[in-house]
């Protein structure tokens, strides 16, 4: 709900700068997939995720002693020259590759907790979740056209992207309110926010959750391939299938959630995904249906759990006259620890490993799966009761109206 033109001007403003840094992670990350490809892959990307967590540490220690339009307007121009760096780069040179690789980390890392607070300072509990759903798709689809028209030519893609980055900047400064400085907001400890029980009962399900995820996600593709050539024609077609599915219940449970509350929507996709690795375990390779479910609702949940513990969840147990930097740096910790996990799974399982040890992996993913349940049993649903307790009031009223219209 947006109650007046500067409401919506800073929620545009927000909106506007996340999509740009979003998209232009999206189109780099999947630049760097494309380049790093032999067995130094695991180099880069634990530089690339230990500094996206260091710099997001850092920027959010420094929103308590600067202002957040100078913390927003650095971040832009670091990726600028981040991406011009990736454009002129010798990638014959594995320094060169490391130093570019570190520069993307820290220039993304650096400024994504204090774009996430202004988003959420910039929105409230009704429409948090169907914005932050929205955002994430468009920003997922924009990066596709990118590589649809650039793709086959790095150096144009890059070109293209530094240019897309640098528009950011001409949007921060065009559409830019005195919200985004979060001036005369209460600071917060990091200590303080790891003692808070809202927080750990929602972080502690998002941890388990990313690096189940990331380690079973070799052992499914290594099972696949086991089948020969429709094991391969799955893994091809479950890199599109999965994405869109995620896209579009990104949307959904968004959605679902400013409605019925973020706690049901979250264990839902938690008790969904458990059982479904449950199921998986027990099926025999050849059951390719199984596959494509489980691809399928592995899409589901990181559509949902991708909007509620990165856009969501933060802005919501961080009380509104806070500065909220630190919340949303803590918070994005476990998708980045748990990729550099899962990086160092996958080269084990590439090289060999018994169909045993494959078929073990999923009750134990399905275990952890069910475990993350616990904490969220006892997490407070974010949305207010009384939101809440409106929507019921109001859903009440109606039906009461159509069931007087019909009989009066």
């Amino acid at each position: 709900m947006i109650k007046d033109s500067a409401s919506f001007k800073r929620l545009l403003s927000s909106s506007v700068l996340l999509f740009n840094a979003f998209t232009w992670f999206y189109i780099l990350r999947g630049v760097m997939r494309a380049t790093l490809t032999d067995d130094t892959t695991i180099l880069f990307f634990a530089a690339f995720d230990t500094m996206v967590i260091l710099s997001g540490i850092l920027g959010a220690f420094l929103s308590n002693r600067t202002k957040r339009i100078y913390i927003l307007y650095s971040w832009i121009i670091l990726g600028v020259a981040a991406t011009l760096l990736t454009a002129f780069l010798n990638e014959a040179i594995t320094l060169n590759l490391l130093t570019v690789t570190l520069f993307f980390g820290f220039a993304f890392g650096f400024g994504i907790p204090s774009g996430l607070a202004y988003f959420a300072d910039s929105t409230v509990y009704e429409n948090r979740g169907s914005a932050g759903g929205l955002l994430f798709m468009l920003s997922t689809l924009l990066s596709f056209v990118f590589f649809a028209l650039f793709g086959e030519n790095l150096f144009w893609t890059l070109v293209a992207t530094t240019v897309w980055r640098a528009a950011g900047l001409i949007t921060l400064i065009s559409l830019r309110t005195g919200e985004i400085k979060a001036d005369h907001k209460e600071s917060t400890s990091f200590k303080s926010i790891l003692s808070n029980r809202s927080f750990l009962l929602y972080i502690v399900p998002w941890l388990l959750f990313c690096l189940v995820d990331n380690v079973e996600k070799p052992y499914f593709i290594a099972l696949a391939r086991m089948s020969g050539a429709a094991g391969e024609a799955f893994i091809a077609q479950d890199e599109i299938i999965e994405p869109i599915i995620g896209l579009v219940f990104a949307v959904i449970g968004g959605f679902v959630a400013d409605k019925i509350g973020r706690k049901k929507v979250v264990l839902y996709g938690f008790i969904a995904l458990g059982i479904t690795f449950a199921a998986l375990s027990v099926a025999p390779t050849y059951q390719i249906p199984f596959w494509y479910i489980t691809s399928a609702i592995d899409g589901i949940s990181w559509g949902i759990f991708y909007v509620m513990f990165v856009l969501v969840l933060w802005g919501d147990v961080s009380p509104p006259s806070s500065i909220r930097e630190k919340y949303f740096a803590l918070g994005g910790i476990p998708f980045f620890f748990a990729e550099l996990v899962g990086k160092l799974v996958y080269q084990s399982v590439s090289v060999s490993v018994p169909i045993q040890t494959i078929y073990a992996a999923f009750p134990i993913a399905s275990f952890f799966l069910f475990l993350a349940v616990v904490p969220l049993m006892y997490a407070p649903e974010t949305l207010p009761e009384k939101k809440l307790k409106e929507r019921e009031m109001k859903q009440y009223l109606e039906k009461a109206k159509k069931v007087k219209d019909k009989y009066v």
